[in-house]
């Protein structure tokens, strides 16, 4: 298993989803990719895109407006 991250910081939906499917597609099943982003509405549609596309996720808050949402490849 390997963590990589990705920071869509400033970007808006969709780029942030696109971004991380294009990134999700170079991981391995188990790797980790931490997508660090500043917006809150970011944070919901890329929860949902993920699980969609069959992987884990969730969102921490590490700052104020600065989220990173954790996504574990499962396949």
């Amino acid at each position: 298993m390997a963590v990589y991250r990705l920071n869509v910081c400033g970007e808006m939906c969709p780029i942030p989803i696109l971004r991380t499917k294009v990134r999700l597609k170079g991981l391995n099943r188990g790797d980790i990719l931490i997508v660090e982003t500043d917006h809150s509405c970011t944070t919901q549609a890329l929860v949902e895109a993920v699980h969609k596309m069959g992987h884990k996720a969730e969102v921490q808050s590490v700052d104020n407006g600065l989220w990173e949402i954790i996504i574990e490849k499962c396949h």
